[in-house]
């Protein structure tokens, strides 16, 4: 059985902790972390995650033009990006979707949420393969 790679973009200490114990211990996954977008982007360079899950409000390079810049590049836009935030207004949520993301998840989140919403997320990608 393949091991998917997931990265998670998140400033927040603690969400990174939350999120990656489900991640992996729930959902069985490999989860590399960055802190902020820039940070996400230099990462992609050298890995090629099977997802990620970004954070919208982050120092140097917001969650939103990360995403944009990951599906403007032909080398990652075929990564999945589901967006884990506090921004609940369905502006906030449009505007995620608009840019390409799969997903929109609001902190506080479930954690057996969040892994299942990867897990339909990675099967549905590998039925398309």
């Amino acid at each position: 059985m393949e091991i998917h790679k997931v990265l998670l973009v998140e400033d927040d200490a603690d969400i990174q902790k939350v999120a990656r114990i489900s991640l992996q211990f729930r959902g069985g996954w490999e989860v590399s972390v960055a802190t902020n977008g820039e940070e996400c982007l230099a990462m992609l360079a050298t890995d090629r995650p099977d997802l990620i899950l970004l954070d919208c409000m982050m120092p140097k390079l917001d969650g939103y033009e990360t995403c944009r810049r990951l599906k403007q590049d032909p080398s990652l836009r075929h990564i999945p990006v589901i967006f884990l935030t506090a921004k609940a207004q369905e502006a906030e949520v449009k505007k995620g979707l608009s840019l390409g993301a799969v997903g929109y998840l609001i902190k506080p989140f479930n954690p057996m949420s969040l892994v299942e919403e990867i897990e339909q997320i990675l099967q549905y990608r590998e039925g398309k393969r």
